[in-house]
């Protein structure tokens, strides 16, 4: 069992993924980055047992944080031929071919990559990179993680509300009565909005789409209240519609995006007999504040 859990760690994580101690001769010393001991202790493994690929593994890696890139790769490589292969073993063979120069090889690494789905994007965008900054194989293998990594981003269902983006005074009456910033979070899966009315306490939001319901939510949090909204399937008004209902009192909001003006009128009605019949209860106009 516990050999068992030694593959599956080393074919999915780095070496720091936490082998026990008393599993690996390795891993003490090679967190305390002292990776010349782990490549003698390696080395006199290897005398006994060619074929011990954690050996190979934990050479590969010391070699490679050393910045001995062909040996890295030499043991690398018998780890791959070995069977374990996983995406740190082709990150890590990626670097390597990088630093000696043949960016052919490295591109098949992150390609093999990119086709295990991982999205280590951001660890692409490091100066060991740089050398394949503008190669087209590797600008596609990156976009490729970036929208893994990103799903939201790419959704025109999660985009819809885009246009309510942004930082806003907002009007009623010709009164200014508020200021509103609306922003992305969590990775542009969801929009946060923070009301700040004049002279009172202000409120929050969460927008998101339900990629189940296939609508949009929102939850609504203000002086100790909070009301979910909902986008329903049917009723369609303006550019986002969303109903709250409440046991008695059903709450329907509607945001009308125009572009030419870059401002968003926002109507909030009740109704008290279940949305047969509505009653306006705001009408404000989101205007964009001047950069």
């Amino acid at each position: 069992m516990k050999k068992a859990l030694i593959t599956v760690c080393l074919i999915i994580f780095i070496p720091q993924c936490g082998i026990s101690q008393n599993n690996s001769p390795y891993q003490p010393d090679f967190n305390n980055k002292d990776y010349e001991k782990v490549i003698t202790t390696a080395k006199k493994q290897l005398k006994i047992n060619p074929k011990d690929s954690m050996a190979s593994y934990f050479m590969g890696f010391s070699y490679s944080n050393l910045k001995q890139h062909k040996k890295a790769i030499k043991n690398l490589e018998a780890v791959k031929k070995s069977g374990l292969t996983g995406p740190a073993i082709f990150l890590r063979l990626a670097i390597s071919y990088t630093a000696e120069n043949q960016p052919d090889n490295a591109l098949v690494q992150l390609e093999t990559l990119d086709s295990l789905q991982f999205a280590f994007y951001k660890r692409l965008d490091k100066p060991e990179f740089d050398a394949l900054r503008d190669n087209k194989r590797f600008i596609k293998v990156r976009e490729s993680m970036y929208k893994r990594a990103n799903p939201c981003k790419f959704s025109d269902s999660y985009r819809q509300f885009d246009f309510w983006l942004g930082e806003w005074d907002v009007y009623a009456q010709h009164q200014k009565i508020a200021e509103s910033s609306i922003t992305n979070t969590n990775g542009d899966c969801g929009i946060l909005e923070n009301w700040r009315p004049i002279g009172s306490n202000g409120g929050n939001s969460i927008s998101y789409y339900d990629s189940n319901d296939k609508v949009w939510k929102q939850n609504w949090v203000a002086s100790g209240s909070v009301s979910h909204y909902e986008q329903p399937k049917t009723e369609t008004d303006g550019d986002m519609l969303m109903i709250a209902k409440g046991p008695n009192v059903w709450f329907r909001m509607i945001w009308y995006y125009n572009k030419e003006d870059d401002t968003v009128r926002q109507v909030q009605e009740s109704s008290s007999d279940q949305g047969q019949t509505w009653t306006k209860a705001f009408d404000g106009l989101y205007k964009r504040k001047s950069e």
